[in-house]
């Protein structure tokens, strides 16, 4: 049992998910970012057929340079967002940044949330990446296939919120997530 300190309320431990040290889950993860990726790479090449493909594609350094950097640049955008949308449910809680085994996070230790306000922290990174770069295709500031790449990559790259998602929308309708350095543990006022 913990006490959460902003509520004074008891709570027992439910379930505690330690994805950073669990390589298994890693590896796992990893494998399915595949078949997300086909899957992103379907949905967004569909999204973008309206428009004619008659550009020509041509792959050299530069233009793989700056794919590269943009694909980083959205990984960096991404935990950001996750950093933001942790403050926004708690103020008073602290927000570290960090890479282990392959994996770039934002974490707020010891920081408790509603299951609702853990599904938006996980999934507003999704959505307004997702969102930008469409509004940054439909007004012609970046092509088709930049938008279907980028989006599908970044889409992919979301796995580990998907899956921390589906955990989240399995645990009892009452209970409250713990945010910590190594995943996420599940506690119940019950």
């Amino acid at each position: 049992s913990v006490a959460n300190r902003s509520k004074g309320v008891i709570m027992k431990l439910i379930k505690r998910v330690n994805l950073l040290d669990d390589k298994k889950l890693i590896m796992k993860l990893n494998i399915l970012t595949i078949p997300l990726l086909v899957i992103f790479f379907a949905l967004f090449t569909l999204l973008t057929l309206d428009r004619k493909l008659s550009e020509e594609v041509t792959i050299d350094l530069m233009y793989l340079v700056i794919a590269i950097l943009s694909m980083a640049g959205l990984i960096i955008v991404h935990e950001l967002i996750h950093g933001i949308f942790f403050k926004l449910f708690n103020k008073e809680g602290k927000v570290k940044f960090g890479f282990k085994n392959g994996l770039a996070y934002a974490t707020s230790p010891n920081s408790f949330y509603s299951r609702w306000q853990f599904l938006l922290i996980l999934l507003a990174p999704f959505v307004l990446i997702t969102l930008v770069l469409w509004l940054l295709y439909a007004y012609r500031e970046i092509s088709p296939y930049a938008f279907v790449w980028l989006a599908s990559f970044h889409g992919s790259a979301c796995i580990g919120d998907f899956y921390f998602c589906y955990l989240v929308t399995k645990a009892p309708a009452h209970s409250y997530v713990e945010d910590t350095e190594q995943g996420i543990n599940f506690y119940s006022n019950h």
